[in-house]
């Protein structure tokens, strides 16, 4: 009997015994809370030792099993995870990139525009533009630089796309790489994502062996260079400093990347799913592509799904369903009664329970107070303090500081502080709004900018948790 398994990390299935079964890897299914995960007969379902047990010696229990929903429809990018092996990369089809080499580059970089494509990373800046300034830098050579740092707290599906289809990731950067006249290409990962490191080297080794990256007429060369895991090395000027062997310390901009990048060439910086985004729009076009998802907030959005819900997990979904649609069809519902989200990761907004009747895009979540970010949705239970949690989150923006400007080396640290009196009995200062306004306009990196959101935000929806007198 053949068996595919989930072989991401999420997934932990080493002491699982497949004696009797023919194993064959695939990518995350979207289960992670259930797993590990496998397929049997096309049915998605969770595996242990004792069903495998059963299934050896009655294969037709697989009947009374009903399969969990992988809805491959409603996905681009984790689409194929169930068809693709991660470390066999005739398992993939790089077409996409050899229809790429037969446009002109300005067509590449038409189709990108038309597909609505903004960037995944967090600031979600239009795609296209960057790789339109970027091709008309006169200097060479020019780079691209995929980041897959991916620093911060709970958020994973950078790591799990890279586990499951790190050849979608290659040939996104090759793309890229030939529409803007670029040569070389640099993924930026974090040293502890081992796995990922692992099968994007093996991507990167076998597309050259397969001669997808060097031909009669192109030619482009792709390395991997390892974060010291630091989140502000994740920021992207942070990131181009630690390429070159420096230290992670972000750059003043202007100049910006797309003319003074890496080792002060034209640069193009895009997170890792951005680029993995490329092949599958240059291939199925971009009407393709904007069947999801609404205008200004076209495709799909891979999610980090975590906190309050049954299936924690890393999955993908179209742009502009219902939060309460993700909990409810992808997290499997509450594990308790839920009072809020963090929406966008540590620097996203803490916002109320109302917020699971807005729609999944940029412009409703931002309207909320929060970001979309790089996809972290965390379910806040009604039993979880956001105070507690507003201080645990500037913490981390405080330990992660570079520490290169004073007002996000000093001032997170304060609030820190602040939140921790607070939560000891003393008053909040009255210049509270002040502080946190000073961090934000003043910080030299998105870093400081974005870390007082979160308890601006939590004040602002919670403000029954924050009722305590404040000192005048």
């Amino acid at each position: 009997m053949k068996i595919k398994v989930c072989s991401c990390g999420n997934c932990f299935y080493k002491e699982i015994d497949f004696s009797g079964f023919e194993v064959q890897k695939c990518g995350c299914l979207g289960f992670c809370g259930f797993g590990p995960i496998g397929i049997i007969d096309s049915k998605v379902i969770p595996i242990n030792n004792k069903l495998l047990e059963k299934l050896k010696t009655d294969p037709h229990i697989l009947d009374s099993i009903e399969s969990l929903n992988f809805d491959k429809d409603n996905k681009i990018l984790m689409r194929d995870n169930d068809l693709i092996d991660p470390e066999n990369i005739d398992t993939y089809s790089f077409k996409a990139l050899e229809k790429a080499l037969t446009m002109d580059p300005n067509e590449v970089i038409k189709e990108i525009e038309l597909s609505g494509l903004r960037g995944r990373g967090g600031a979600a800046f239009p795609t296209y533009k960057k790789m339109q300034m970027v091709k008309a830098e006169t200097e060479t050579p020019k780079y691209v630089v995929a980041n897959l740092e991916e620093g911060e707290v709970a958020s994973f599906n950078n790591t799990i796309l890279a586990e499951s289809n790190p050849f979608s990731i290659v040939e996104g950067i090759a793309i890229a790489g030939y529409a803007v006249g670029a040569s070389k290409g640099y993924i930026f990962v974090n040293h502890k994502a081992k796995l990922a490191l692992k099968r994007l080297q093996n991507a990167i080794d076998q597309a050259y062996k397969k001669g997808y990256l060097i031909r009669e007429d192109f030619r482009f060369d792709i390395e991997i260079r390892r974060s010291p895991s630091a989140y502000i090395a994740g920021e992207e000027t942070a990131m181009l400093e630690v390429i070159e062997g420096k230290k992670a310390f972000p750059r003043n901009k202007p100049p910006f990347p797309v003319s003074k990048g890496l080792f002060k060439k034209p640069t193009l910086i895009n997170n890792v799913e951005t680029l993995a985004a490329i092949p599958y729009i240059i291939l199925n076009g971009h009407e393709f592509y904007t069947s999801f998802g609404v205008e200004g907030s076209f495709g799909t959005k891979m999610i980090s799904l975590t906190g309050n819900v049954n299936n924690p997990c890393v999955n993908e979904i179209p742009f502009n369903i219902k939060i309460k649609d993700i909990v409810e069809k992808i997290g499997m519902g509450y594990k308790e009664k839920n009072k809020g989200f963090l929406i966008g990761g540590p620097s996203g907004g803490i916002l109320c329970q109302s917020i699971e009747d807005y729609n999944y895009n940029y412009d409703d979540i931002s309207k909320a107070g929060g970001m979309v970010g790089s996809g972290g949705i965390f379910a806040i239970p009604e039993s979880m303090s956001v105070v507690e949690l507003s201080k645990y989150l500037m913490e981390f923006f405080s330990e992660e500081s570079c520490g290169q400007c004073i007002p996000c080396r000093v001032g997170t640290k304060k609030i820190t502080e602040i939140l921790n009196d607070f939560l000891n009995g003393k008053d909040l200062p009255y210049n509270l709004d002040e502080m946190n306004d000073f961090i934000m306009n003043v910080s030299l990196c998105g870093l400081g900018q974005a870390a007082p959101i979160p308890l601006i935000t939590a004040m602002k929806y919670f403000p029954d948790e924050f009722k305590q007198k404040i000192s005048t």
